[in-house]
């Protein structure tokens, strides 16, 4: 028998609890929106916020290489930018692609 799981979905108030690096200038519905268009439930969208990875899509293209939130919130100075944050932020900035991130977290796999 196949069982059916209800799609993941995240809430206003998920986002609303993150501020603005979950906003990111928008409404929290439209924010809340694009993490559950990436397939993310509220715990691990706030996995992913805590990871300071601020781009659904970021977290979509790191997850599908099996790269966890708690990898992508090894800081680093990696990538462009010359700063310190965390690998996730890095590539939710553009800074690092998700390919050059999964490799960083290879060690912590």
């Amino acid at each position: 028998m196949k069982v059916y799981e209800p799609a993941a979905r995240t809430g206003v108030e998920t986002i609303r609890h993150y501020g603005e690096l979950a906003a990111r200038g928008e409404d929290p519905s439209v924010a809340a929106q694009a993490w559950t268009d990436a397939g993310f439930d509220d715990a691990m969208t706030a996995r992913w916020l805590e990871a300071r990875c601020q781009d659904p899509q970021a977290a979509r293209a790191l997850a599908d290489l099996n790269v966890t939130p708690q990898q992508a919130a090894a800081r680093t100075r990696d990538g462009g930018g010359d700063y310190l944050d965390t690998i996730a932020h890095k590539v939710a900035n553009g800074d690092l692609t998700a390919r050059q991130a999964a490799a960083r977290t290879l060690s912590s796999r």
